[in-house]
């Protein structure tokens, strides 16, 4: 029978199935059972496998083609090339193992939920056993403060609620009874159900024990985590397809090229050098470690925020959400009951510290009417988290409830039960009081009512309900009432209104994030009219979205819900499942998803979606599961993330702009002399010091770029726009074009009447000095270079000036000069080279008003 219909079955029929008496099993058949069902423990998950993830750093497309390169120097005797573009390659797999390497513990950390020792009936005689050897059909005893060992079906229970937030988010502890269920119930509504993990908020109970280990709703959990793959980001997947679109590029010039030329009499070996030339040419090796560093920055950018980001490469994920979907206790919640509202026949009052007469008396009433005990310090102890409300509520009026519980001493008490449905309590001072506090309908039933006075206390019970408060009603009179008969006479004092309120920031960030173009979905395991009105209050768009509950999501196919997932603002009463196929629905949709969450119920959907996020306080297999840990607790850190993310991504385009054009350049250059018939005018290790150096350390300068004003204005970009688009491909085009122009005909024209190393050296300082001097212009794609502030950067001028240095020491020590193939330059050979550097600088500046005009007079065509 499945595990999801015990609820349904009597207390006879659950015995009749296990074939056990409420004396429990017998030792024999535990032990028969033990070996059927093995240990009561969840599974653990091993980490990855460092050699492979070693060895997938070498299946990128362009270090395929560097080793190929690598390999090919070596065999021509090129061995200071070969050396080069080992260390490069050494580099890149280095920074890429440190990136992915990362330990999977999410499904191991699940086990520390596991009770270690349980009180068993067995034989007829109570026990206490390792939880782990707990069999389906054990009798168990549980008792408050106790956590639950094991999927348990209640056979007797006296006064329980159990608090089930670790698996269904709901603040609430959940009222239990034994009668069985003949109706289809979510998770959070069985209520002759005890979950594995969940805690025993108070009473005493016995249930027969319905699932161990892997079979429980905990382990479920547990296996759904370690099912759910890690899929790429959307980075990744758009650095996959620019490495292949780039790979194939490089290697259909280096083919065609090549081929070209030996078809017009080169040599083999002078076009296989040639070749090699041309891939070390167009593979940008800066790349690869630019991209892990401006990651890098941005987790640093991010901690400062408390913002912990546990993968690097997440580092960039959250700047492309469009769709945050975020559970409320805890999270959008403080997570902890709090009196946030009091009405009396005089008014309605929401700040208990500056309580008037008749708000304070009845914190008062609250506070005596009691069982949670106050610390020397001030602090409630112990006891159920309504009345640890109550009490907190009291102190923050100034009043000292341990001081009044001795003058007003209680002299008799009626405990609560599930049944009642209030408590009452009497005190001695100046006479005795009775003072009852439980469910409105059954309190005011025992007060001296006016019908004005009902309508106006039954209204105002309503109203607090709609709001999503827990209402509790608060009554006394001054004369002694018999325990042992229903309180009547009473006065109603007022309504306490109880609630997980918001978190401080919980408004304003989701205000912000909606401004930036991200859509807010809640999910949650409460009621669907309190999360309906904690999505209102907290400023979800709610209107014209409906709301699904746990229970219609089970009839809705995968495809159904794909197709109405955008109608929905709010899903109610959901388990874990659910929240994981909701999360897919969304990336079904082509969105990029992030899922915030606290708890073990969080976990699988976290892992699911494209960024989990956890808060600090959550649990450790939240932690375990998420990308980014929220420190501070702070949604307002999301808000910052978000922001930092997407800098991070147009960091990465400028970068990308940096290099490609330079690229572009070399390998024009290199293309036009060998279609001309005349010598490479750049050597394999020149090509790769600009790669490496002078193009390398000012591109770490810019990943220290701080963002341009309007990133949280724009629309979260699509998971399959182009990690290069139109702007950044006309950029490339144009700096390429009017570059290589002026640097193949200066060496067309000085090709003959210069040497060849001196020639070599003008282009190749040329290329240098002018990745140097068109950087500042980089540090904005649209803005162009005369309205930004060239010491705004300062790492950019200090990395600038250094590299401008480092070029001088390959052009002028003798041992460079060997090593690199270079010289000095006479005087005007330096004007020539200064002249060819500006050309970088002067296209640049050219693209951007091109691209600017055309897009105006695109946008006044389409108005």
């Amino acid at each position: 029978m499945a595990t999801r219909f015990w609820y349904k079955q009597t207390v006879s029929e659950v015995l009749e199935h296990f074939d056990v008496t409420p004396d429990g099993l017998s030792a024999n058949d535990a032990r028969v059972r033990q070996k059927q069902y093995g240990r009561n423990a969840l599974p653990e998950k091993s980490g990855p496998n460092p050699v492979l993830v070693f060895f997938r750093q070498f299946l990128s497309p362009l270090m395929v083609l560097l080793v190929v390169a690598g390999v090919g120097s070596i065999a021509l005797g090129e061995v200071e090339d070969a050396i080069v573009i080992g260390l490069a390659v050494v580099v890149n797999v280095v920074v890429g193992f440190v990136q992915e390497w990362k330990a999977e513990q999410a499904a191991a950390v699940l086990s520390r939920y596991e009770i270690p020792q349980t009180q068993v009936r067995r034989d007829g005689v109570v026990e206490v056993i390792p939880s782990t050897d707990l069999v389906p059909g054990d009798v168990v005893l549980l008792e408050a403060g106790a956590r639950v060992p094991a999927d348990v079906r209640l056979i007797e229970v006296a006064d329980v609620e159990v608090d089930e937030a670790l698996l269904t988010g709901e603040a609430y502890p959940v009222k239990k009874q034994t009668a069985a269920m003949r109706n289809s119930a979510a998770l959070g509504d069985r209520a002759n159900l005890a979950f594995m993990g969940t805690l025993m908020a108070s009473g005493r109970a016995v249930g027969v024990v319905t699932a161990t280990g892997v079979r429980t709703q905990l382990g479920d959990i547990a296996q759904l985590v370690s099912e759910t793959e890690d899929e790429a980001t959307p980075l990744q997947r758009q650095l996959r397809r620019f490495s292949i679109l780039l790979g194939s590029i490089i290697v259909a010039l280096a083919v065609g090229l090549s081929g070209a030329g030996y078809l017009m009499g080169s040599s083999l070996q002078e076009m296989i050098s040639f070749a090699i030339a041309l891939i070390v040419a167009a593979i940008p090796e800066g790349l690869l470690i630019a991209f892990t560093v401006v990651l890098a920055i941005g987790m640093q950018r991010m901690l400062k925020r408390k913002a912990l980001v546990r993968r690097l490469i997440a580092a960039e994920t959250l700047g492309s959400v469009s769709v945050v979907c975020t559970d409320k206790t805890g999270t959008l919640t403080e997570g902890k009951m709090s009196v946030t509202q009091i009405r009396t026949r005089e008014r309605v009052h929401t700040r208990m510290d500056t309580a008037p007469e008749d708000v304070r008396l009845v914190l008062v009433a609250g506070a005596l009417n009691n069982d949670v005990g106050v610390s020397p310090e001030g602090e409630p102890t112990g006891g159920h988290p309504t009345e640890r409300a109550l009490v907190n509520a009291a102190l923050a009026a100034g009043i000292n409830v341990t001081d009044m519980r001795v003058q007003h001493a209680r002299v008799g008490e009626v405990p609560f039960s599930g049944e009642r449905k209030y408590m009452v309590t009497q005190h001695k001072a100046d006479g005795v009081q009775t003072i009852v506090k439980g469910a409105p309908e059954r309190v005011l039933a025992m007060c001296r009512l006016t019908e004005g006075d009902r309508l106006y206390w039954e209204g105002a019970a309503k109203e607090m309900t709609q709001q999503g408060l827990r209402v509790l009603a608060v009554a006394a009179k001054d004369k002694e009432q018999r325990l042992d008969e229903v309180p009547t006479e009473l006065t109603c004092l007022g309504l306490v209104g109880i609630s997980d309120p918001l978190r401080a920031s919980t408004r304003d960030t989701i205000h912000r994030l909606e401004e930036a173009g991200l859509r807010i979905i809640l999910i949650t395991g409460d009621h669907p009219d309190t999360a309906t009105a904690i999505a209102r209050d907290a400023g979800i768009d709610v209107e014209g979205h409906k709301t699904v509950t746990g229970t219609e999501l089970d009839d809705m196919s995968d495809r159904e819900l794909r197709d109405r997932i955008r109608d929905v603002a709010i899903f109610a009463r959901v388990s874990p499942q659910h929240k994981v196929r909701i999360v897919k629905a969304w990336k079904a949709q082509k969105e990029v998803v992030a899922m915030i969450g606290d708890g073990v119920n969080d976990a699988a959907a976290m892992k699911a979606s494209d960024m989990g996020v956890a808060l600090g306080s959550g649990t450790d297999v939240a932690h375990e599961t998420s990308d980014m840990v929220l420190l501070d607790d702070n949604l307002a850190t999301i808000v910052a993330s978000v922001r930092e993310g997407r800098v991070v991504f147009d960091n990465m385009r400028k970068i990308i702009v940096y290099l490609v054009s330079d690229t572009f350049s070399q390998v024009v250059l290199i293309g036009g002399a060998l279609l001309l018939g005349l010598p490479l005018p750049l050597l394999a290790v020149q090509i790769l010091w600009i790669n490496l150096v002078t193009d390398g350390l000012p591109t770490l300068a810019l990943t220290t770029e701080r963002g341009e004003a309007d990133v949280m204005q724009r629309r979260p970009r699509s998971q399959h726009a182009s990690l290069i688009n139109g702007e950044m491909l006309f950029l490339i085009f144009v700096i390429g074009l009017l570059t290589n122009v002026g640097l193949l005909l200066a060496f067309v024209q000085l090709e003959g009447t210069v040497e060849i190393a001196a020639l070599r050296t003008m282009m190749f300082s040329s290329l240098a000095i002018g990745s140097l001097i068109y950087v500042f212009a980089i540090r904005s794609l649209r803005q162009p270079i005369y309205r930004m502030n060239p010491f705004e950067n300062r790492w950019l001028v200090g990395i600038i000036a250094v590299s401008i240095v480092l070029q001088l020491v390959v052009m002028y020590v003798p041992v460079m000069q060997q090593l690199f193939g270079t010289v000095a330059l006479d005087g005007w050979m330096w004007g020539i080279v200064l002249g060819l550097s500006s050309l970088q600088l002067i296209a640049l500046e050219i693209g951007k008003e091109l691209y600017l005009f055309v897009q105006k007079r695109y946008a006044k065509s389409t108005a």
